[in-house]
């Protein structure tokens, strides 16, 4: 069951947990993006490359400086590595 943007019930509030614990900007977290992504390389990939995409982009986004704009770019360009995958055939 999802509320009404379609998060998962308890999704929000662990987010706004995390973002508290570690001293982040509710914008660096973007909860329907990384949803997002899980759903991309679930569907294009596999089901485990969700959890596997979702932490490569925090990586990758943190390596860049982790500002809103950079998380986005990380996470693009996966889906993006994602859609090239799937034009391939692979």
């Amino acid at each position: 069951m999802t509320d009404a943007q379609g998060t998962p019930p308890g999704l929000a509030e662990w987010a706004e947990t995390l973002v508290h614990e570690f001293g982040l900007e509710a914008a660096q977290v973007p909860v329907d993006r990384i949803l997002r992504l899980a759903a991309v390389a679930a569907h294009g990939v596999t089901r485990p490359a969700a959890p596997l995409s979702a932490f490569v982009a925090g990586l990758v986004a943190g390596q860049l400086g982790g500002s809103p704009e950079e998380i986005e770019d990380a996470i693009a360009s996966i889906e993006s590595l994602v859609a090239d995958r799937d034009e391939d055939g692979d």
